[in-house]
């Protein structure tokens, strides 16, 4: 339930839309509780930048004997030898229980760092505080200077409010963004914020820790959502718990970190100075990393005839994908599909950003909502596309029955630009040449340094227009067979993921689905 907060603390979101020829723009905010991606780091040949991190609920200095001692708190952030440092439950001169002490401030001093702060929580100075606000909130220290970029509160709130604090640290010469939080107990709370929390972090492009108290354990759906598109730098280890401190059960604190980083040495930190225990990780910063997949989904028709969107998403669910080209989608189109408009469904159901383009369009009738009725193709991701000035929509010359099409989207991965081109060739294989053809002439600006090709390109490896595609891409599955289609009894591949090189392709597989009379494929990619 939305609640006002001081005009200082609110947040307004823009949403706003653009019609261009051939196209249709909306970006969807993410807000699904699907399963998380489980991302893996693997160790950069050659790390941009390295540090060690900690992530501390220090519960205003009060340990689990009840006792204020903030100089203990000191001595377990400075034996750990973290770098950064992310704080929950600090006072600014808070309380009488912590002697209207300026924590951060004190912290910072006896440890010889930089400091920010968020407060969440504020009451009037008294005399007892040196007639200085009251604050309670979160901190982060560091051994390198601290830009604020910003510090804001969440719309959603029980008792008292809960914010985000984002930050700039460069390390090793290279910019990191730190988050501090911490999450609501509360359960619909918490998603609220999550979503929110979300949505600010994907406003910056850049490699990201986010850190604190996140009050969920690692199989709550807010955490899976969270690690769709964050590594987990205890993933896998099941029993690294983190409260309370005199006999950990649950783990609620966390350090996550965008796909371009490396946890190591991940550990938690036995003390009584708190009622949690701190958690650090030593981390590397390095290629930025996803699961791309290109499914052809007949507009949700499966082999059996029957179209069932739902079948769809969960296959793309199920394959923890953070990037989908999908072809052959219905908006608005026709009575086989309901006129549902699939790409804003799925999108909504899946919590993902889209774009797409029309290649076969008819007039609005009542009952498509009077809204165009569109085909074509498109994506999903869970990283921010960027808008129609880095977006690039061509309708081949050549066609027989219908237009056919490229799409061009920036997407952004972390520090990095991954430019995905969609597209669906014709019918015919002079038609389907002559559009490779025509596709290969706009595949080429110097500038763009990642590239990836996903679609359904109709025709078989080594053949003429897949040649052309290869003469300057690698499919991903050069050398295996990889049959796509029909799904119930492939025999041929028609559907493809081509990478550019310093794009670099592993993990490719096919999946078996009868959700669609394609088979969709998946790989893992590094850009590198």
């Amino acid at each position: 339930m939305k609640k006002n907060i001081r005009q200082t603390f609110l947040f307004l979101t823009l949403v706003w839309c653009a019609g261009m020829l051939f196209s249709c723009k909306k970006s969807v905010k993410p807000n699904d509780d699907s399963p998380g991606a489980g991302l893996r780091s693997n160790a950069p040949a050659t790390p941009l930048a390295e540090l060690k991190v900690m992530s501390y609920n220090i519960h205003a200095g009060i340990g689990i004997d009840g006792v204020y001692n903030l100089q203990r708190i000191a001595d377990v952030i400075r034996n750990s030898g973290a770098d950064v440092i992310t704080l929950n439950e600090v006072h600014k001169n808070y309380d009488a229980s912590t002697n209207y002490e300026d924590q951060v401030t004190w912290l910072a001093t006896e440890l010889g760092m930089y400091s920010a702060f968020q407060k969440t929580t504020w009451k009037s100075p008294i005399a007892a505080s040196g007639n200085k606000e009251r604050q309670f909130g979160h901190a982060i220290l560091s051994k390198y200077p601290i830009e604020v970029r910003n510090a804001r509160i969440f719309t959603a709130y029980i008792t008292h409010y809960h914010g985000l604090l984002e930050t700039r640290i460069v390390v090793d010469g290279h910019p990191i963004l730190f988050y501090s939080t911490h999450l609501a107990v509360d359960s619909a709370t918490l998603s609220q914020q999550r979503q929110q929390l979300r949505t600010w972090m994907d406003e910056s492009a850049g490699t990201k820790i986010l850190m604190g108290d996140l009050n969920a354990v690692p199989t709550n759906a807010n955490i899976l959502s969270l690690k769709e598109t964050l590594v987990d730098s205890f993933e896998g280890a099941v029993t690294s718990y983190t409260f309370k401190a005199n006999n950990p059960t649950i783990r609620i604190d966390y350090i996550l970190g965008s796909s371009n980083i490396t946890f190591s040495n991940s550990q938690v930190i036995s003390t009584q100075a708190s009622d949690h225990l701190p958690i650090v990780s030593d981390v590397s910063v390095g290629a930025s990393k996803l699961r791309l997949m290109q499914y052809n989904m007949r507009h949700g028709e499966g082999t059996d005839g029957v179209v069932n969107l739902q079948r769809i998403a969960d296959v793309i669910r199920a394959s923890k994908a953070q990037v989908v080209v999908l072809n052959e989608i219905d908006r608005n189109y026709d009575p086989r599909s309901n006129y549902v408009d699939q790409l804003a469904w799925l999108a909504s159901e899946l919590g993902m950003y889209y774009e797409f383009q029309k290649t076969t369009w008819k007039s609005p009738i009542a009952a498509s909502g009077n809204k165009e009725r569109q085909f074509g193709h498109g994506v999903l991701s869970k990283y921010p596309i960027g808008d129609s000035s880095q977006q690039g929509r061509w309708i081949y010359a050549d066609y027989s029955t219908h237009y056919m099409g490229l799409l061009k989207v920036r997407i952004s991965v972390n520090a990095n630009p991954l430019y995905v081109y969609i597209t669906n060739l014709g019918s015919t294989a002079a038609e389907r040449l002559s559009q490779a053809q025509e596709m290969m002439s706009y595949v080429t600006p110097p500038n763009h340094t990642w590239k990836v090709i996903a679609g359904t390109i109709s025709d078989i490896p080594g053949s003429a227009p897949v040649g052309e595609i290869t003469a300057s891409f690698t499919d991903v599955f050069s050398g295996q067979t990889a049959y796509t289609y029909p799904a119930n009894a492939p025999d041929r591949r028609v559907d493809y993921i081509f990478v550019k090189s310093p794009v670099a392709a592993s993990n490719a597989s096919v999946i078996s689905s009868l959700a669609s009379t394609h088979l969709p494929i998946i790989c893992d990619i590094e850009m590198q």
